[in-house]
């Protein structure tokens, strides 16, 4: 992997297939989340072109005593080296950002990515519910 930097709307082919969705709702997705101030897209790329993704959401509340919180989510990649790359990203940047704390959104199916988020030192400490709409 090159390099990281922030998404734009000419990814949308690359992200349809990182994601395995159809273009029409994720285009939407990206227009909207690349003009979202406390969002930040970014893609991976080497000298294929893009290979993966993340979106990192910095958000106050009273929660938290008031503190900047980062979620980092949509992590796609093609392989586990770009996977490492956009982890430290997400990190670094939520730190760069004044987050206190920072939640990574991912399923709880995979034993495995358990471990692998522990090297980057996230704890499997939150259970949450979730409602469809």
């Amino acid at each position: 992997m090159d390099v990281i930097r922030r998404a734009r709307a000419t990814d949308i082919e690359a992200l349809e297939r990182l994601f395995g969705a159809p273009g029409g709702p994720l285009a939407t997705a990206l227009r909207d989340l690349t003009s979202t101030p406390h969002v930040t897209l970014v893609v991976a790329e080497d000298g294929n072109g893009v290979v993966g993704t993340a979106q990192l959401t910095v958000m106050r509340g009273l929660a938290w005593d008031g503190a900047s919180r980062g979620l980092l989510e949509g992590i796609r990649a093609v392989r586990r080296g770009v996977t490492s790359a956009l982890l430290s990203w997400g990190v670094d940047e939520a730190r760069r950002r004044g987050c206190t704390r920072l939640h990574l959104d991912s399923g709880l199916a995979r034993a495995d990515l358990r471990e692998f988020y522990a090297r980057f030192g996230f704890e499997h400490s939150y259970q949450g519910f979730t409602r469809a709409l």
